[in-house]
């Protein structure tokens, strides 16, 4: 009896580690994505695509845009969709399309516009063929992702983006719209060309985030590495 017991106690055991290791190295839903993201380089090549105005008669329907071609971001917005450790447990909604906003609406609705700046001067100095907004350089810091509950309705917001860096040209381009401003008789303090943090947002939860939601899309919110090649 004293044998059958030890037998069947260690046959439990031994049933209990399988078990156990068979759960181990069963691979999550979602897994945690440990190397660094991969774009491919080819998204810096956006000299050749067209530049799209945006422009309307509604608030905040007037800004600028450095357009990217959206199948080079779309593996990435793909990628994060399907890790839990990138999209924090979160579904994300996509636009289907990648840009760099250059000239954010409040800044045209609440700044520029108001000291006389129309968005078709800010269109001509975007297609100068000396210094085209389209062929501005740039890098890429990181995967970023902010998070806020939104007033006044209390909602939980999410929001992922790659964060920019090395993005010289684009500030030159603010800074061309920034003495058009000053000429035009704008208070020099109310617009500070570098005072920028451009991002390329990936998806969101309910709609997408921005510093008036009390966000910043710098390399404070990066999470994760992410490399060009």
């Amino acid at each position: 009896m004293r044998f059958a017991s030890s037998l069947i106690a260690t046959l439990a055991l031994v049933a209990t580690t399988v078990l156990a290791s068979s759960h181990q190295d069963k691979k999550p839903h979602h897994p945690k994505h440990e190397k660094p993201i991969v774009i491919d380089k080819k998204v810096f090549n956006t000299g050749k695509i067209p530049f799209h105005p945006n422009t309307g008669s509604a608030l905040f329907t007037n800004w600028v845009g450095l357009t990217l071609d959206y199948k080079y971001v779309k593996p990435v917005f793909d990628l994060v969709n399907a890790t839990a450790s990138l999209n924090n447990n979160t579904a994300l909604l996509s636009r289907g399309e990648a840009h760099i906003t250059v000239i954010l609406p409040p800044e045209y609705d609440n700044i520029l516009h108001p000291a006389g700046v129309t968005i078709e001067e800010l269109n001509k100095i975007a297609v100068d063929p000396k210094r085209p907004l389209q062929k501005a350089r740039f890098g890429v810091e990181c995967l970023g992702r902010v998070q806020v509950v939104s007033k006044p309705d209390n909602v939980y917001q999410q929001a992922v983006q790659i964060i920019l860096k090395d993005f010289q040209d684009i500030v030159a381009y603010r800074q061309k719209v920034w003495e058009l401003f000053v000429k035009k008789g704008g208070n020099p303090a109310l617009f500070d060309a570098g005072n920028f943090l451009p991002h390329i947002t990936l998806g969101f939860k309910h709609r997408d985030i921005f510093v008036e939601d009390g966000v910043f899309k710098g390399k404070n919110a990066c999470i994760h590495s992410l490399i060009a090649k």
